[in-house]
C-alpha cells in the first residue's frame, strides 16, 4: 500500500497541473487560498481513493486538517490524511502535527503526506509512513513514482472494492481494523490498480 499512495498522490499532483494549468494565473482583484488548493486537490486524491470518504477542513479531538479519507462514524478505516500549502512556511511543524496528533493515539491514520504547490510543475510532497517503532517520510517526485491512469479504474473494479469494504466492516466488531481484514482490504485495492490483475467479477 506503501507504494499505491505515493503513485496517487503523485498521479493527484499531476492531474491537478492538467487540469487546473492556470490556478496560479489570476486578476489583480484575486487571491488564491490554501483552502482553494486543497478543494482542488482533494477532488482529484478521490478520484483514486474512490472506496472512503473524504473532508475538508476538520476538527477531529481539537486539531484540524486540510484533507483526510476515513469512514464516517469509525476509526476503522483512518487511511489518510493531508495538509496542503502554497508557499514553504512550517513545513516540519505541519509534517510533526501529521504524526504526532492524526497518525498516533485515537486517530491512528495509516499514511499522512505533506503537499507544497506554489506554482505549475512546481511542488514538494512528502509521504508519511506509520510503522512499529515511528515514521518513515518519502520524498515523492517523478523519480521515485509512477502516475496512474484514470482509465483503469473501472466502474466494475470500484464497486468490487466498494462491496470488499462493506465485508470487511461487517465482520469487525473492534474500533480499529484488524490485521488479517486490513490485509483482505488491501489485496483487494492493490489487485483492482494492477493493471496484471483484470479478472475481478
Amino acid at each position: 500500500m506503501e507504494k499505491l499512495m505515493k503513485n496517487v498522490i503523485y498521479s493527484s499532483i499531476q492531474n491537478f497541473f492538467q487540469n487546473e494549468n492556470d490556478f496560479f494565473k489570476y486578476t489583480s482583484q484575486t487571491g488564491m487560498t490554501e483552502w482553494n488548493l486543497t478543494h482542488h486537490l482533494c477532488n482529484e486524491l478521490s478520484k483514486y481513493i474512490f472506496w472512503l470518504n473524504n473532508e475538508l477542513d476538520v476538527t477531529k479531538l481539537n486539531y484540524n486538517r486540510n484533507i483526510i479519507f476515513h469512514k464516517r462514524v469509525s476509526n476503522r478505516f483512518n487511511l489518510l490524511v493531508v495538509e496542503a500549502k502554497k508557499d514553504h512556511n512550517a513545513k516540519y511543524s505541519d509534517i510533526e502535527k501529521i504524526e504526532n496528533h492524526w497518525m498516533s493515539g485515537t486517530l491512528s491514520y495509516r499514511f499522512g503526506a505533506y503537499i507544497n504547490i506554489w506554482d505549475i510543475h512546481e511542488f514538494e510532497a512528502i509521504l508519511i509512513v506509520k510503522e512499529l517503532n515511528g515514521f518513515k517520510e518519502i520524498k515523492i517526485s517523478e523519480d521515485n513514482s509512477e502516475y496512474i491512469s484514470l482509465h483503469i479504474l473501472e466502474e466494475q473494479f470500484k464497486q468490487h472494492i466498494r462491496n470488499v469494504l462493506h465485508e470487511v466492516d461487517k465482520d469487525s466488531k473492534h474500533e480499529f481494523l484488524e490485521k488479517p481484514l486490513e490485509e483482505k482490504l488491501d489485496h483487494e485495492i492493490l489487485k483492482v490498480f494492477s493493471l496484471e490483475n483484470r479478472n475481478i467479477r
